[in-house]
This record gives structure tokens, sequence and C-alpha cells, in this order.
């Protein structure tokens, strides 16, 4: 009787075992392998040519990682961000103001890098006036006509728009204001005199600063342009992602792959979320 009893429960044993080892297996199982990434940005200028400034770097994920890899330009700021929260996007380029929003309003995503430019992880933008305003400071904007950029822009409208605040100069203070495509273009319409102030950003300023604009303020240094990844995305896929990034040191990598990008690109570094605390500090300015 004992001996029916144990060669009947033996394969039942079996079974199990063999069950249990299946369900092991499909725990640990390793996650479907990624067949393509959306590299996605922000149109901060034309499409055609951001996609020609990124497509060195895509190029360069694609090779290493062996899927291929597309730039896709966002429609405006707000179509960019809300490709973002719905994982329409892998690894997303940010300007600082876009991911201080976006995880402020839809909860923070995997940092991968960010740029650093001549040598430092920050920038910075001017307060402008053409060469007949007689403006000395923030205080003598009251009142007058202000060029914006893109109204999600850092440099061109919430920075100096929280300045404007500091000086209790609102938009309501202002004879009149509009929001110009790019930076180059709020440069030039200050030049032209269809403003009397606008803001850029440094390396715009510089530019234009032969013609005769003027700088009446620089804004704080604020934490560069950063790389985040898709919410879903795998652990151990993210930290390939970064490892890629943070590895292009060389100057020949930076010169191909960072430089079409952004002309004073040095590099990639880690990003923090704490890196971004005083853009944070200056947006709630302008919601309180």
């Amino acid at each position: 009787m004992s001996t029916r009893s144990s060669s009947i429960r033996y394969p039942i044993a079996l079974r199990q075992l063999a069950l249990f080892t299946v369900a092991l297996l499909l725990w640990h199982a390793p996650a479907a392998a990624v067949e393509s990434l959306i590299l996605g940005v922000h149109p901060y200028l034309q499409q055609a040519e951001i996609k020609k400034r990124f497509t060195p770097l895509a190029d360069y994920l694609s090779s290493e990682l062996g899927i291929p890899v597309e730039v896709r330009v966002g429609q405006s700021y707000e179509v960019h961000v809300k490709a973002i929260e719905q994982g329409e996007v892998d690894i997303a380029y940010l300007g600082p103001s876009l991911y201080v929003q976006l995880a402020q309003t839809f909860g923070r995503k995997p940092l991968l890098a960010r740029l650093e430019a001549n040598g430092e992880p920050t920038f910075q933008g001017h307060i402008v006036v053409g060469p007949t305003c007689k403006a000395s400071s923030l205080d003598d904007l009251r009142g007058k006509v202000f060029a914006f950029g893109d109204p999600q822009s850092t440099m061109s409208t919430l920075v100096p728009r929280a300045l404007l605040k500091q000086h209790d100069i609102t938009l309501a203070d202002l004879e009149s204001y509009r929001h110009y495509k790019g930076h180059a273009n709020v440069a030039l319409a200050v030049l032209a005199g269809d403003a009397d102030a606008g803001a850029v950003k440094e390396e715009v300023y510089h530019q234009f600063a032969d013609r005769g604009l003027r700088s009446l303020q620089s804004t704080p240094p604020i934490s560069e342009h950063v790389f985040v990844a898709r919410a879903g995305m795998t652990s151990s896929f993210t930290e390939r992602l970064q490892e890629l990034l943070l590895s292009i040191r060389s100057p020949e990598q930076v010169s191909a792959l960072l430089k079409p990008i952004k002309k004073s690109a040095t590099g990639l570094v880690n990003a923090r979320s704490s890196d971004y605390d005083n853009l944070r500090a200056l947006i709630d300015i302008l919601q309180e």
C-alpha cells in the first residue's frame, strides 16, 4: 500500500516542481526587446533644422543599441510634453522650464543627462534693449513694449517674467507685449524698434551686441537642457541609455554628436532634480 501511494505521489510532486520551475523562469525572464526608439525634441527651431542637429546623436545611439532611433519634433511645446506623458517618446530633450513643469504636473521622469556648454552645466540669458532705449534698469520697463519668445521658453519668457515681477512689473504693467518664435527674432524686434526690450539667451545677446543690443540685466545661472527617459522603460535599459550619453567625452565625439545641437556644447553630465530648484523658485513667483 505504501509503495503504491509513493508511486502516485511522485508524479504529482514532479509536475508541481515543473510548474514551479516554469513560473520561476517566467518571473525572471527579461523584458521584451526594444525594437526602436523615438528621440523627441521641443520645437525651438524649424523642424528640419532640429532633425539635422539631432540626427548624429540619434545615429550614434542607434549604432550602439543596434536598433533604429528616430528624431521626432513636437508641433508645439505643449504637444511635445503631452507626447512624453503619454509614453510616445522614449528619450526626450527638454528645456529647463519644460522639465520643471512636466515634473510638477505629471511627476518626475528618469533623468539621463544634462547638457554642458563651455564647461558649465548652466546657462544664462539677458534682458536687452536697443541702442536708442534710455532704460537703465528693469524698473524703467514699466509701460514699455516687451518682446518675449515662446510662452514656454525658459530664457526668453518665464525667467524674464519672474525677474520683472520681482520689480513689481507684471504683464498688465507693460504697454504691450508679443511672443516671437526664436530668440534671434526677439533680438531683431528690439533692434528694429518693434519692442523697447526683450529677453534672449546669452549666445544670441553676444551675436547681436555689435549691432547695438544692450543688456539691462543678466539672469541667474539656470541648469541646462536635459534628456529624460520614458517612465515605463526598464531600469536596465534606462541605465544603458544614460551610460551611452555620459560616455560622449572625447573632443571628436563632442564635435560630431553634441556641437550640432549647441555650438558651445562640451559634454553631457549627470542630472539631478535638485539642479533645477532655483528655476522652480522663479516659476513659483509667476504662480503667486
